[in-house]
C-alpha cells in the first residue's frame, strides 16, 4: 500500500465518522504510520490539522441538513458533536459568517468544504462560496457560437468570444463595458448575453434562462475569467457534486461575469464571476 491510497482509506475512516469522536491513531494505522506522523503529513500536505479539517466538514454537513431537511440546531450540535447549541452556532458562524438559523430562513452563501482526496494534486477541502437558488427564469439577448459539446468541455474555445479581436461579439450586444454580462451553454451554443432591456436589438436573439434550482458559486476577487472559471469548473465537478447529494440538471451553465473598468487597479480589483450549476436531488438510497 503507497502513502496516498493510506491517506485515503484514512480520510474515508474519518468521513465515514464524522457523527463520532474520531480515532487519530485508528485513522493513522489505515494510513500505516504513527498518529504523529499521520498528524504531521496530513497538515503540510493539505494546509491544515485534522481537528480544522473534520470541523470544517462537519459544519458543512451540518448546514446542508439546516438549509435542506430543516433539522433543528441543537440536533445538529449534537449530531455533528459539539457540547452544546452555544458552541456549535459560534463554530458555525466562523466557517459560514452568520449564525446557524440563518441557514434555515435565508438562502446566504455557506462557505462549504467537500471532502478532501489525496491524488498526485490535492483535491477538495477548499473553500468553496456556494448558494442555492430558486430561480423563475430570465430573457436574456445576446450572440451565440455553436461548439457541438456539452457545457463547459470546450472552455478553450469560449475565451475567443469575449476578446476584442474576434468579432466584436460584446460591442454587438451591448455598447457598455463594464456591468454584469452573462455567458451561456445550452446544448453546444455557447452564447454571450445581456440582459434583455439592456442589450442592443439589431443582431442579437433572445435566449432564455431556464426555471429551476441553480448552485450558484463565486470566485475570488480580482482574477481574470479564464482562470477563475475553470478552477470553479473543477472544484464542482471533481469534489462538490459527490458530496453534496446533488447532480447536474441538463445540458446547461450559466456563467455571470461582474465586470469592472480594468483602470483604474482598484476598479479591476473588485472583479468576480458565477458559475450557475442547475441541479436536482438526488433519489433517496433505500434503506437496508
Amino acid at each position: 500500500m503507497d502513502i496516498l491510497e493510506g491517506l485515503n482509506n484514512a480520510v474515508r475512516y474519518m468521513e465515514d465518522h464524522l457523527q463520532e469522536q474520531v480515532d487519530l491513531g485508528k485513522a493513522a494505522r489505515f494510513a500505516g504510520v504513527s498518529a504523529d506522523s499521520f498528524a504531521r503529513f496530513f497538515s503540510y500536505i493539505s494546509g491544515m490539522t485534522v481537528a480544522e479539517y473534520l470541523r470544517r466538514r462537519r459544519l458543512t454537513l451540518a448546514a446542508y441538513e439546516l438549509r435542506e431537511k430543516g433539522t433543528k440546531v441543537i440536533d445538529a450540535a449534537m449530531k455533528y458533536g459539539f457540547q452544546s447549541a452555544d458552541a456549535f452556532a459560534r463554530a458555525f458562524a466562523r466557517q459560514h459568517g452568520f449564525p446557524p438559523v440563518y441557514a434555515q430562513r435565508s438562502n446566504r452563501a455557506l462557505k462549504v468544504y467537500p471532502p478532501i482526496s489525496f491524488h498526485i494534486l490535492v483535491k477538495g477541502a477548499k473553500e468553496m462560496e456556494f448558494r442555492l437558488v430558486n430561480l423563475s427564469g430570465m430573457a436574456l439577448r445576446g450572440i451565440s457560437q455553436d461548439f457541438g459539446c456539452k457545457a463547459g468541455e470546450r472552455f478553450d474555445k469560449e475565451p475567443a468570444m469575449w476578446s476584442p479581436d474576434q468579432d466584436r461579439v460584446m460591442e454587438r450586444v451591448c455598447n457598455e463595458g463594464p456591468g454584469v454580462w452573462y455567458g451561456l451553454w445550452d446544448h453546444g451554443k455557447y452564447w454571450i448575453a445581456k440582459p434583455e432591456p439592456e442589450a442592443l436589438q439589431d443582431g442579437t436573439d433572445m435566449v432564455r434562462v431556464p426555471a429551476g434550482a441553480y448552485a450558484v458559486f463565486t470566485s475570488g476577487r480580482g482574477g481574470m475569467a479564464g482562470e477563475e472559471l475553470p478552477k470553479l469548473r473543477e472544484q464542482i465537478f471533481d469534489s462538490w457534486l459527490s458530496d453534496s447529494g446533488y447532480r447536474q440538471a441538463g445540458d446547461f451553465e450559466m456563467e455571470v461575469y461582474h465586470l469592472y473598468a480594468l483602470h483604474p487597479r482598484e476598479e479591476k480589483l473588485k472583479r468576480f464571476y458565477e458559475l450557475w450549476i442547475p441541479v436536482e436531488k438526488l433519489p433517496a438510497l433505500p434503506e437496508r
